[in-house]
């Protein structure tokens, strides 16, 4: 019995030694240092806050260390700047040979004539992109530059009278840009991205896009390769009097630099 009295004399002297204290914050918020405050709060202490403000109850020895804690927390937020170079180069060829001719019936025999000729042709293009958006440090950023098509869609309607095939337009927003999210440790950033590089296809309605998902760490002012795209395609036509044959590639890169703002 007299142990637990001394117990919760104890309990109430240390209650009554814990002062409610408010703590105006210079440049981070609240919510952002609560998850680093909360483990060094004493047993019956509390610590809550709200914008730019934190009330801490804790006893006056407990009350200095949070104080230290967040002295060394409160520090301004390093100004990125995120820049993302997508550089492509696309080419084609189209060669083939034909024959085209005809068949004159006079008063002798059959005179056939005809002609051969041979056909080439080449393109060559490149789609070099650089985008760059400011975010800070554990910031996301996001960049989207393009255009909105109206692209033919085929829709497949089962009804009471049977199947009804119509054709509609709907709207796709294409375009080059990413999702990013930074993070620093000293020289070094960490950060999770996301670009996204869409244009029309060569058939109606059709899209090509390119995707990308990842996180890659590297220094501050260093351009990082994010991935790459390499892709050929071939193929032939043929004909009773032609012949063709047909080449297309198909190149992408990404770098990626983060850089910090004074």
């Amino acid at each position: 019995m007299k142990r637990l009295v001394l117990l919760l004399l104890f309990a109430s002297s240390l209650a009554w030694s814990q002062g409610l204290e408010i703590i105006t914050l210079r440049h981070r918020q609240a919510e952002a240092l609560l998850p680093h405050l909360l483990p060094f709060v004493e047993p019956g202490g509390a610590v809550n806050g709200m914008n730019d403000k934190l009330f801490v109850r804790a006893s006056a020895r407990n009350l200095a260390e949070i104080r230290q804690l967040v002295a060394a927390l409160d520090t301004p937020q390093r100004r990125l700047m995120i820049s993302l170079r997508q550089d492509g180069a696309d080419s084609g060829s189209d060669r083939g040979a034909g024959v085209s001719g005809r068949v004159e019936i006079g008063g002798g025999a059959p005179v056939v004539t005809g002609r051969g000729h041979l056909y080439q042709s080449d393109s060559r293009s490149r789609r070099d992109i650089s985008q760059q958006v400011q975010t800070i440090d554990g910031g996301r950023a996001a960049i989207l530059v393009g255009q909105s098509y109206f692209l033919p869609m085929l829709q497949l309607v089962i009804g009471p009278n049977g199947a009804i095939l119509s054709e509609t337009l709907v709207q796709r927003d294409l375009g080059s840009g990413f999702v990013a999210v930074p993070r620093l440790s000293g020289e070094r950033v960490t950060i999770e991205i996301s670009p996204r590089d869409d244009t029309p296809g060569p058939l109606p309605g059709s899209v090509n896009s390119q995707r990308l998902v990842t996180t890659l760490s590297g220094r501050l002012g260093e351009w990082l390769e994010l991935g790459g795209l390499a892709a050929n395609q071939t193929g032939n036509s043929a004909g009773i009097t032609s012949y063709g044959t047909q080449s297309a590639s198909r190149q992408r890169r990404l770098l990626l630099k983060v850089e910090e703002l004074q």
